[in-house]
């Protein structure tokens, strides 16, 4: 459970951490800085930034341990009820 916590709460705080890491970068470079907020640059980075992240699904959701095969519903038999279950 807290590896699970750790990785999303890791995703969540990166953002925060590299517009820090960009605010800092801009104090001891303000010309760059100035270059990289055109619109142009913007839309890069946000592609980029798309990019990760559907990246990072496709191999967080492909390599996941867990995912060991299809889901059974829950069926009668016998007049019993027997859980679903992933197969």
């Amino acid at each position: 459970m807290g590896r699970v916590i750790f990785e999303l709460s890791g995703f969540f705080f990166l953002p925060f951490l590299a517009y820090a890491a960009f605010l800092v970068w801009q104090q001891k470079h303000p010309r760059a800085a100035r270059q990289i907020l055109t619109k142009r640059a913007l839309q890069i980075q946000a592609l980029i930034g798309l990019i990760c992240v559907v990246m990072a699904l496709l191999v967080l959701g492909l390599n996941d341990p867990h995912r060991t095969g299809g889901y059974a519903p829950a069926v009668f038999k016998d007049g019993k009820l027997v859980p679903g279950r992933v197969e």
